[in-house]
């Protein structure tokens, strides 16, 4: 009988066993609540896990108590249970170590992008016919440091002035900001005046 030059190639992770593993090792480390979708992508991107057993592997480990369904950000997520972190504690040696190396890499991956578009939007919204605005939101952290809509006319023009933007929204707001506070002899002549 003739053996797959194939079959090392990929880890493929079939056992029930260490996808649940997986799974959970993957709530855990993300460290706050994470959606269903999120979870598939990081089972999915890290590993070659069948997408059917993947499902069933969670549907099990929410029937056997090992993570719970919680509502937050308007969604439910999931959570490890106490019995999940004690399952995950007692057998996380035995999750490959590229899995696990894997799984970080892509939580890790997920979560920087995540907090980069979090931290700026600027979309182009239409305002009229053949006519749009640039709606620009830049944070830091919670903290919002613009939100501004700004007539851009063309959509062309929305566009470049989106691209134009995005290339250093920081230094964009501080010249926004240079504009609009006065210098010392502006400060001074209004007092004044």
């Amino acid at each position: 009988m003739k053996k797959n030059i194939l079959e090392n190639v990929y880890y493929r992770l079939n056992d029930p066993a260490e996808i649940r593993l997986a799974i959970l090792y993957s709530i855990r480390y993300s460290e706050i609540p994470i959606s269903d979708i999120e979870l598939k992508h990081f089972m999915l991107q890290a590993t070659s896990v069948d997408f059917i057993d993947l499902c069933s592997m969670i549907t099990l480990a929410l029937d056997d108590n090992h993570m719970k369904t919680v509502w937050r950000d308007e969604m439910d997520k999931y959570e490890l249970t106490q019995s999940g972190e004690e399952l995950i504690d007692m057998f996380e040696d035995k999750i490959m170590v590229s899995v696990r190396s894997s799984l970080r890499n892509t939580i890790d991956e997920y979560f920087r992008r995540e907090k980069e578009k979090a931290q700026l939007r600027c979309d182009i919204t239409p305002s009229g016919r053949d006519v749009y605005n640039l709606d620009i939101e830049l944070k830091e952290g919670r903290r919002e440091l613009l939100t501004l809509s700004l007539f851009a006319g063309s959509r062309e023009t929305a566009i470049r002035m989106r691209r134009h933007f995005k290339r250093d929204p920081l230094g964009m707001y501080q010249k926004i900001r240079e504009l609009l506070t006065p210098t010392e002899q502006e400060a001074k002549e209004e007092e004044d005046a």
